[in-house]
């Protein structure tokens, strides 16, 4: 029989964890504590308070700390029973989107359900698109595995030609772009990591535009 614990009890492990996905934040961003008390505008010692579990932070204030830091205030919360430290993708069973607009790459995501991850895999269609990618560069890096066709990756002035079962893996920071080649269909295999962004099941906010 499953020990059912006090009210207060289980409020204290849900700060815990709050104070804990903080931390974690806090240095996935490369901010010290003095750092991320200047942005957020709580003084250093009561974060370092919050953070070593002996106060705790108010809405109001998760919501400067979420400012601060650049995320949503529900982030604070992932992790309190609603994230699964597995996730299984079956099959076309994905979350679909379009790279870039209506008009762009349609993409399946295969770890949506995973919150604050160090890196999003997608299932990217590099010839379904009805408009021509531009360049554009987006913070972290990335690796392509060609699991059908061929592509062109266009990476600053340079031209690429990939092929079934070739992979490049390059930093994102330097405008690049996958173009079809004509009479050839290409799915790629994506993996977009970041020292700087941690993945909330929306990849539209590291990728923008």
């Amino acid at each position: 029989m499953k020990t059912q614990l006090p009210p207060h009890k289980r409020w204290d492990i849900i700060e815990i964890q709050v104070a804990d996905r903080m931390r974690r934040l806090r240095h996935d961003k490369g901010l010290t504590l003095r750092g991320l008390a200047r942005a957020s505008g709580i003084s250093e010692a009561y974060l370092s308070r919050v953070e070593n579990h002996k106060a705790s932070v108010t809405i109001a204030g998760l919501q400067r700390l979420a400012r601060a830091l650049g995320v949503a205030i529900s982030v604070f919360f992932e992790g309190t029973g609603t994230n699964p430290t597995i996730n299984v993708c079956r099959a076309g069973h994905g979350h679909k989107g379009q790279l870039r607009g209506p008009r762009g790459f349609p993409y399946e995501l295969m770890a949506a359900e995973k919150k604050g991850k160090l890196m999003e895999p997608l299932l990217l269609d590099v010839t379904s698109g009805s408009r021509q990618m531009p360049l554009k560069a987006h913070s972290g890096e990335e690796m392509d595995f060609v699991l059908e066709g061929e592509f062109e990756l266009l990476y600053g002035k340079e031209k690429i030609r990939l092929k079934q079962g070739d992979a490049v893996y390059y930093d994102a920071t330097i405008p690049h772009a996958a173009r079809p080649v004509k009479g050839s269909s290409c799915r790629l295999l994506v993996v977009v990591a970041s020292r700087e962004y941690l993945f909330h099941g929306d990849l539209t906010r590291l990728l923008k535009g």
